[in-house]
């Protein structure tokens, strides 16, 4: 009897298990062949998404546990009028989390945009036919009614200056071929300059123009929306203006208000878009909002390629106020919009993705905790790549961010400055093993207190704007204990000429305006000092240790700009204040903050190696503490600086003098990145 017992009850643990074993591989199929009214299984998937989603909570709700949820997409594009949402309801379990993820081996792109077939060639009665024959019987009409926009505004951009602050905007772009395509640009490739401002107060408002010598602008005087996009004052705050009226009699450009936050100064560099006039690069396109109707130039024969107009006014997806939820292998891609928004959310992960083609941010994660992006590649966006904001700077408790192994590249194509590879506001994200490249301002712009940036590669960056650095930093003496080691950030400043004729410099590394109390330990910086700036910029700020870093082919190495400590009183205001509010707490977990009105200018740089650099220092003050460092003149006899470790290893007695540590370069930069 105790054995039969003993039998029955291992049989029934058996099926127990065996219920919760099937039970957690609770799945739910989508495919773009599904249908809606099916149940949503292998064999008989739903359409879309937002069933999925509504399948998921019916789910939760009927089951007697929380279970893993995993809802598979099949190979497909899944196009979107309306942004994906998941709120606080679709979240899932740390036991049991929620998981979005494509079939293994199957391309799966959610896609804010739809396809374009109906157009036609221009007439030979169009004024760009006339006007190149050549060029215009390439250019192609579309009608947006028949994309089903109903609704025309004319364009309206920001850039950082904008406004007073970047205003969020929404832009159908088209594309081709999987590519963003550019609206009409004059000049092709550089800049004009205004010779001159003008105002005109006699309305109830003021308004501006600009003086412009080129009779070629004349040429413009019937276009619908001209959008002037320029450094209308500062060469590092871009800002677009929109044309009220042109005066071609006294060769004024008449702007609608509001204005960008900075106002103007003339001679300054600008350039034209949507200039329907000057469509004549194959990729170029310009909007008519009065007939809409778009005039785009295909880089080859549209008949053979893919046209799509992005449509969705959405994040293609928004998370809020959820937890436990993961997004794995999925192409997000051509939103009107921005890409991901997570919003106070936790334990939200955005794996192995590609976010690209949209027209603002790449992922925005604001409030929340413990959230990571890894493995992804974000691309081709008009703004950054990623911007995150978490952490509490009164308590100093950590967001817990994660951002790994992501490949960030092509960004900035509408807004140029202030839109890094990777933003970050508050306390503790980790940042490691990133590749960035080919952005016209920062790879990264660090604020806050107790984030890691390591193992990172950045090159091709701050190649337009001035005044920035590769990693920058600005602003506030009490974002302290920020840790910068071991990246390597290589040829940076502009590529070929600098079409805006920079004043300042473009950095590394740019400590601006009285950052203080960070590490700089263990990077590589080649070519990467233009202007007045160093491969390390400090303006202002002081206890910052630059140790065991190699500076190689970097006109100056490190550079200085000091200030008084008048300056540093009156710039630091709102900062004091804020120290002095939350002055225990800051004293104890970074103890030179009992100083901070004191011994200015105090930076240690120490163990550092300096190979082929012009100076190794510019602009230093006597302060400063400049020990064991070692300057080579000469290339040690290597070929191949990247590949021999820039001839470390050939240096040893020299090192050892000075104590230098091995960089682990073999580590640096992204791992393996499906």
């Amino acid at each position: 009897m105790i054995k039969s017992i003993s039998k029955l009850s291992q049989l029934i643990l058996l099926l127990v298990l065996c219920f919760k074993l099937q039970a957690q591989e609770i799945s739910i199929h989508i495919s773009p062949f599904g249908n809606d009214q099916q149940e949503g299984t292998k064999e008989n998937p739903v359409a879309s998404i937002a069933r999925a989603v509504q399948l998921v909570k019916e789910l939760k709700t009927k089951q007697i546990s929380d279970d893993t949820i995993t809802v598979i997409l099949h190979e497909g594009v899944y196009r979107l009028k309306q942004g994906i949402v998941l709120n606080a309801e679709d979240s899932g379990s740390e036991k049991y989390p929620i998981i979005y993820k494509s079939k293994e081996g199957e391309k799966v792109v959610i896609s804010g945009a739809v396809p374009i077939d109906n157009y036609k060639l221009i007439s030979h009665d169009h004024f760009l036919y006339k006007k190149d024959p050549e060029i215009g019987n390439k250019i192609i009409e579309i009608d947006l009614r028949r994309a089903n926009i109903s609704e025309f505004k004319p364009i309206r951009l920001s850039g950082f200056g904008g406004n007073e602050k970047p205003q969020p905007y929404i832009l159908n772009e088209i594309y081709f071929n999987g590519k963003a395509m550019s609206l009409s640009r004059w000049p092709n490739k550089g800049f004009s300059e205004f010779t001159g401002v003008f105002s005109d107060s006699s309305g109830i408002e003021k308004l501006t123009a600009i003086h412009y010598e080129d009779d070629h602008i004349s040429g413009w005087k019937n276009e619908p929306n001209i959008i002037l996009h320029g450094y209308w004052k500062y060469l590092w705050a871009d800002a677009y203006e929109h044309v009220s009226v042109l005066d071609t009699t006294y060769k004024l450009i008449w702007l609608k208000p509001p204005y960008n936050h900075y106002k103007f100064e003339k001679n300054r560099p600008f350039a034209a878009f949507n200039v329907i006039a000057e469509i004549d690069q194959p990729g170029e396109w310009a909007y008519n909002y009065k007939t809409g109707k778009v005039y785009f130039y295909p880089p080859e024969n549209p008949s053979g390629g893919n046209i799509q107009l992005s449509t969705c006014k959405e994040s293609l997806l928004a998370i809020n106020n959820a937890k436990w939820i993961s997004f794995s292998g999925i192409t997000f891609e051509m939103g009107a919009a921005g890409g991901i928004q997570i919003t106070n959310s936790n334990h939200i992960s955005v794996i192995n993705c590609v976010v690209h083609a949209c027209t603002r941010d790449g992922v925005v994660m604001k409030g929340g905790n413990n959230n990571t992006i890894s493995s992804c590649e974000i691309y081709d966006l008009g703004r950054g790549g990623i911007h995150v904001s978490g952490g509490n700077r009164e308590t100093l408790e950590k967001s817990n961010f994660h951002i790994d192994n992501c490949h960030i590249h092509k960004l900035s194509r509408i807004d140029r400055t202030y839109t890094p590879g990777i933003w970050v506001d508050g306390v503790g994200t980790t940042i490691t093993h990133c590749k960035i490249h080919d952005v016209p301002s920062s790879a990264m712009r660090i604020n806050g207190n107790d984030h890691i940036v390591e193992f990172n590669e950045m090159y091709h960056v701050v190649t337009e704007s001035d005044d920035q650095g590769a990693i920058d930093m600005w602003g506030d003496p009490t974002y302290r204990g920020n840790v910068f080691r071991y990246n390597y950030i290589h040829d940076t400043g502009p590529l070929v000429n600098d079409e805006i004729n920079a004043h300042c410099g473009r950095a590394g590394i740019r400590l601006d305006d009285a950052i203080s109390g960070n590490l700089v330990y263990g990077n590589i910086f080649k070519n990467c000092s233009g202007g007045s700036f160093g491969a390390i910029q400090i303006h202002g700020g002081k206890e910052n240790l630059i140790q065991n870093n190699l500076f190689y082919q970097c006109e100056n190495g490190i550079s200085f700009t000091p200030w008084r400590l008048k300056q540093w009183k009156s710039y630091n205001k709102k900062s004091l204040e804020f120290f002095e509010k939350n002055k225990e707490l800051y004293t104890q977990s970074y103890p030179n903050l009992v100083n901070i009105n004191k011994k200015m200018n105090t930076n240690t740089i120490i163990q550092n190696v300096f190979l082929e650099c012009e100076n190794t220092s510019i602009r230093k003050p006597k302060v400063v503490v400049f020990e064991r460092n070692l300057e080579v003149d000469k290339n040690p006899g290597f070929d191949n600086p990247e590949n021999e470790k820039y001839g470390i290893d050939k240096m040893p007695e020299s090192l050892k003098m000075i104590k230098f540590e091995a960089i682990p370069f073999e580590k640096i930069g992204l791992k393996n990145l499906k």
